[in-house]
């Protein structure tokens, strides 16, 4: 799961919507809207493309984003 809060901020500091950055990594909208609503899972991929592209660099926020409850 998600921290789906973080994610969309992220998103609109960025200035991209859902349907935005689905577009760039190459995802249907209906695929990241799922994903971001915790039916389905990122892959390693996916986040490391959704980290480029949102400019998240720091490996504390990845794991806040991604994996919240991992600690």
């Amino acid at each position: 799961m998600i921290n789906k809060n973080m994610l969309l901020g992220k998103m609109a500091l960025n200035g991209y919507s859902q349907v935005q950055l689905a577009h760039v990594i190459g995802m249907s909208r209906n695929t990241m809207n799922a994903k971001i609503n915790g039916k389905r899972p990122f892959n390693t991929d996916e986040v490391i493309e959704i980290c480029k592209v949102l400019q998240i660099t720091s490996d504390n926020e990845k794991l806040e984003i991604f994996l919240p409850y991992a600690s």
